[in-house]
């Protein structure tokens, strides 16, 4: 053994030095075990043989002490003891041994006596390894203390410069005594001269009255004070501060010590300012607009009222701000209004819509316009523009004549119905009156207009509440019926409007006798289209003719025959262009002030090998169905401009446009081609469309119009009148040529109200510069009226027939010789 000590603790040392004088021994130790090693923390052990370990273990498993002795290469026997250091948990830490290279006697006693000895050496190390940790503890904590201590005086250094409050202190007379260094940079001042009363340099000489006066009471009365005042900074601009102090009190009551805190406001000043002038601004705004205005709080409580809705309110519900709006308005609080109102201020969008009040009768216009505070509601009276606008309606969808639905009208509910014809069938019923023509021929055009009146009172008579009645134009009637399971069949309706022919119509001392053909098709028959529907009808109507006055028919499967026939044709119509069948006929186009021929309207005609002439009402629906009237579009645009320019002087060709042309983005394109290739001037191309057209994908056609008429290219509308949707597209688009449809021309001279519309719409045309030209233009006498009224041209079977693209320019030339 080396005899090297270890100094594990004054009293575990102690305890090994007891140890080797009891025992004799030359080595006592003390050995804790950690993590299956033993680490030697007192005593010395000296050169232990190899097999210690063996012993230590055994003692720690027994839990007592026990010696051993070995023999070393047959010479000395070397003396080994040991007994454990028991822990106050009943666990094993380590060992108290001894050791001697001699032998020695051991006994129980001595057993027991090392037994003792090692459990209060256990006792004293457990003691110090607590008092140990204790003391550590506290030493971690004493650190983690002074660390805390050190970041809040490091997190309040920052804190003070990241706030925009900055701090001050003064003595109990108001004498500043500390202020914060970033107060006197601001100032471009020094401590000296911010000092005591020196502050009051930097106030703006006008807020200093205010600021000492709030000072000065605050030092009498002991009480916290806060106020606003200007303050020059260094570059002499001055700015706002807000100044708030409080003071400290003395266990006597006393003032102690004043803090206080300084902080820039001038943003929030002059954002104010500018809020305030803002608001001001809004309210001259809103008290000027022709609106009336209501805000309310998400309260539903009137904050504003602009003088105009005081007024509004004033007769019949007097209203002002503070009021509860669904304690004045409590009868709309379950309404479609409140609905509207809860929905603008609960999804933030605004909402616009009309509304209809009953007491009193009028109707609004309101533009719900949800704000932070809560709504901003802007309305207007609108009776007359909707009392307006429902004139204007009634006359759109009533023929003039009879006050009955018009076609348009009747298109629309059939369109609705046919829509709704699984859940409710419809039948459509189609009248044609017989021997009408011989009526207008023979007592001429006002008589027929008053038979005409006739014939519809006695037909309202006999239809159903729920049918629509319409006239569709010249004899031609129609009625849109929904069948009745209680017995009202579309059949017995036609004979009810058969019966009403049994009569004769008294009129002028004459008893006119007439008859009436009908043709009824259902929507059980017809899948296709509302339109399918009507031609159905149609059909239906054309057998009933064929059968003789007074005669109904109903579609049926040989009826349906036609329609293949028509399946048939557009086959045919595929091929009709590339095997030379279509063919170009011209109107000519009469100027009424200088009686000159000035241009003609290209018509188109195809001639079926089997069938003959095909009337254009029969195939350019086909082609639009199938699309072949792009190509057929393009052929006559190319055709009418490679026969206009060889016409003499400045003679223009109108070509008729369908929609599905329109539709097409290459249209300008196409037509500006076409006029390339034929050198003709784009001024002496008129293209006409519709308002049927215009109401579909408008703006589109707007953009492709627009382009065209920059080019030269000149715009007409066609069948003027026919619409109710005119005056808004006159209004967006300027048309060069306005024409009026036939049926209006039709009844010049026999219906005061169509006379009213046509010189109505020859004024509004001249308005916007257009040419005007009246069309089917027949009699002497509807030529000379429409010359008599400013119109500018006349079309129609009085000046000339379509005539072949040769005959017409002889035609011309003659005509203007």
């Amino acid at each position: 053994m080396d005899g090297s000590d270890v100094d594990g603790g004054t009293a575990l040392s102690r305890f090994c030095a007891l140890a080797r004088q009891l025992f004799a021994m030359p080595h006592a130790f003390v050995l804790l075990e950690e993590g299956g090693e033993y680490r030697l923390v007192a005593g010395s052990r000296g050169e232990e043989p190899d097999d210690d370990r063996i012993l230590h273990d055994e003692v720690m498993r027994r839990r007592a002490a026990r010696a051993v002795g070995v023999q070393e290469d047959g010479r000395t026997t070397a003396f080994r003891a040991a007994a454990p250091l028991m822990r106050a948990d009943g666990g094993c830490a380590g060992v108290l041994a001894l050791g001697d290279r001699g032998p020695r006697r051991w006994d129980a006693r001595s057993s027991a006596l090392l037994e003792r000895l090692a459990a209060d050496a256990a006792a004293l190390w457990q003691r110090e390894a607590e008092s140990a940790a204790t003391t550590a503890r506290l030493h971690d904590q004493l650190a983690e203390t002074r660390r805390e201590l050190h970041e809040l005086a490091d997190h309040g250094a920052h804190a003070r410069m990241l706030s925009r409050q900055m701090p001050w202190t003064a003595d109990p007379n108001g004498s500043i005594r500390e202020v914060d260094p970033r107060w006197l940079t601001l100032t471009g001042r020094t401590a000296e001269q911010i000092l005591g009363e020196g502050w009051t340099s930097a106030v703006h000489p006008d807020d200093l009255p205010v600021i000492a006066a709030a000072w000065q009471r605050a030092l009498s009365t002991g009480a916290s004070t806060g106020v606003d005042a200007r303050v020059r900074m260094q570059d002499g601009a001055y700015r706002w501060f807000n100044t708030r102090s409080a003071p400290r009190l003395g266990e006597d009551g006393s003032i102690y010590r004043w803090y206080g805190t300084i902080e820039d406001i001038h943003d929030r000043v002059m954002a104010e300012q500018a809020l305030s002038e803002s608001a001001a601004f809004t309210r001259n705004v809103l008290e000027s607009t022709t609106d009336c205005v209501v805000v309310i709080d998400r309260d539903w409580r009137i904050t504003y009222l602009n003088a105009r809705a005081s007024k509004f309110f004033r007769p019949f519900r007097a209203a002002a701000v503070g009021d509860a709006v669904w304690d004045r308005f409590a009868e709309f609080r379950k309404s479609d209004l409140a609905q509207r109102l809860k929905v603008a201020i609960g999804t933030g969008q605004p909402k616009r819509f009309e509304m209809h009040l009953s007491d009193p009768d009028i109707w609004l216009h309101i533009h719900a316009c949800p704000v932070a505070e809560g709504l901003a509601i802007f309305f207007r009276n609108i009776t007359k523009r909707i009392r307006d606008r429902e004139r204007l309606v009634r006359l759109a969808h009533c023929d003039s004549l009879t006050g009955l639905a018009n076609r348009t009208l009747f298109n629309q509910v059939l369109e609705s119905a046919f829509a709704g014809r699984t859940e409710r069938p419809v039948d459509v019923l189609m009248l044609d009156l017989d021997l009408f023509k011989e009526v207008n021929d023979t007592l001429g055009h006002p008589v027929g207009d008053a038979v005409l009146c006739a014939v519809a009172e006695r037909f309202r008579s006999v239809t159903g509440e729920g049918d629509v009645l319409a006239r569709l134009g010249g004899d031609e009637f129609a009625v849109i019926h929904w069948p009745d399971p209680a017995g009202g069949s579309a059949i017995a309706l036609a004979h009810r409007l058969l019966a009403c022919f049994a009569a004769p119509f008294p009129l002028e001392d004459t008893a006119i006798r007439l008859a009436a053909s009908i043709g009824v098709a259902s929507s059980v028959q017809a899948q296709g289209s509302a339109n399918e529907l009507f031609k159905s009808a149609d059909i239906a109507l054309y057998r009933a003719k064929e059968g003789g006055r007074g005669t109904i028919r109903v579609f049926d499967c040989p009826m349906a025959a036609r329609v293949r026939d028509r399946q048939v044709m557009k086959y045919d119509l595929e091929a009709a262009l590339s095997r030379d069948e279509l063919r170009l006929v011209y109107q000519p186009l009469l100027d009424l002030k200088s009686g000159r021929i000035t241009g003609a309207e290209a018509l188109l005609r195809w001639h079926h090998p089997t069938r003959g002439e095909v009337l254009p009402a029969d195939f350019v629906p086909l082609a639009e169905e199938t699309g072949q009237i792009v190509a057929i579009g393009d052929w006559v645009v190319a055709t009418a401009c490679r026969d206009a320019v060889n016409w003499p002087g400045d003679a223009t060709v109108a070509v008729n446009l369908s929609g599905v042309q329109l539709r097409d983005d290459l249209l300008p394109s196409r037509v500006l081609s076409a006029l390339s290739r034929s050198g003709l001037a784009a001024e002496r191309l008129e293209l006409e469309i519709t308002e049927s057209i215009l109401m579909s994908d408008s703006d589109g056609t707007m953009e492709k119009l627009h382009r065209l008429r920059r080019h030269g290219v000149r715009i007409a509308l066609d069948d003027f009148g026919t619409g109710y949707s005119s005056l808004s597209y006159l209004r967006r688009f300027r048309f060069d040529k306005l024409k009026l449809d036939r049926c209006f021309v039709d009844d010049i001279g026999r219906s005061p109200q169509s006379d009213s519309i046509v010189r109505a719409a020859c004024e509004m045309g001249r308005a916007f510069a257009m040419t005007m030209t009246a069309e089917g233009v027949q009699t002497p006498e509807q030529l000379e009226w429409l010359r008599a009224h400013g119109w500018s041209q006349a079309q129609g079977y009085l000046i000339a027939r379509p005539l072949e693209a040769d005959a017409f320019l002889r035609h011309m030339v003659a005509y203007n010789r």
